[in-house]
């Protein structure tokens, strides 16, 4: 009996390691900059130092992890909205966004462009 309940737990982890591997639809995923769980003031400031770090190294996109909102107290997300208006209030850094796609986080993740620096 203990026999078998290895083997399924060997398949199991073997499951989730090829998946992991597995490429992604959307073509190679982006450096990430993960603002969950953090507060706005702390997730701001890591945004802007991240965002400038990346466009000094030259990188062209960046996957900015917001979450969803769905810990946060009332199920009201509050990063995700500061990371749109910070977008929009930085065209000097930022040259356009769009949502994730969905398996580098869909609703809980944009995908920013950098402009370079001059």
């Amino acid at each position: 009996r203990s026999g078998k309940q290895g083997m399924r737990r060997t398949i199991r982890r073997d499951t989730v390691e090829s998946n992991e591997e597995r490429p992604s639809k959307s073509g190679p995923k982006p450096p990430e900059v993960h603002l969950r769980r953090m507060r706005a003031e702390a997730a701001l400031d890591k945004l802007a130092m991240e965002v400038d770090r990346h466009r000094h190294s030259g990188t062209d996109e960046l996957l900015i992890v917001h979450g969803r909102g769905y810990g946060a107290e009332g199920g009201v997300a509050v990063i995700a909205p500061l990371v749109k208006e910070w977008i929009k209030d930085n065209p000097e850094r930022i040259a356009s966004w769009r949502p994730a796609p969905s398996d580098w986080g869909g609703e809980g993740a944009v995908v920013v462009r950098l402009k370079g620096m001059s």
